[in-house]
């Protein structure tokens, strides 16, 4: 037989390890449902799956949309790059004692083209969804382009009182 000191210790020691791995059950499960949370919502908007979304676009469509997308954003990148390094050259002159003005002309008509290639891919880019897109789709992604753009907020910063572009702004989309 177990004396009873030996008993109340052993049961002790059982309700001890029972709380201990009760403890440990709950952390586990309250741990496993914040981490499911945390990678189900990471607060990142895929902006392409929210063009897919506002669009409606097909499966096709969206695949199209990628592909255009992905090969834009390389043409960026390289643009992006070349006006990075024509900045940084612009800056080294600008710091010479004695600047050649020449060169810095130059420089500024590089970052003028490269800046006009910018603006161009960026219309070939959405003249190509524009294209991937049907006639309904069309109209809202002209919307989503006129919120891109801000043209409301340029309205508000403009001299001018009955400017005749508020209404064709206000036209766009419609």
């Amino acid at each position: 037989m177990i004396p009873e000191k030996t008993n109340r210790i052993l049961l002790w020691l059982n309700i001890v390890l029972l709380l201990v791995i009760t403890s440990a059950a709950v952390t586990f499960l309250i741990m496993k449902s914040k981490n499911e949370r945390a990678g189900a919502d990471t607060g990142v908007i895929n902006s392409m799956d929210l063009l897919r979304k506002e669009l409606g676009l097909t499966d096709t469509q969206y695949r199209k949309v990628l592909v255009e997308n992905d090969r834009t954003t390389r043409t960026y990148n390289i643009v992006f790059d070349m006006m990075c390094e024509t900045n940084v050259a612009m800056i080294e002159e600008l710091a010479k004692e004695d600047c050649d003005p020449q060169v810095l002309d130059s420089l500024a008509r590089k970052v003028g083209t490269l800046s006009t290639s910018l603006r161009r891919h960026t219309s070939d880019y959405f003249m190509n969804l524009k294209g991937i897109c049907n006639e309904e789709q069309q109209q809202k992604l002209t919307l989503i382009f006129k919120r891109m753009m801000q043209l409301e907020e340029q309205c508000v910063t403009c001299n001018k009182k009955n400017c005749p572009r508020k209404e064709r702004i206000n036209n766009l989309g419609k």
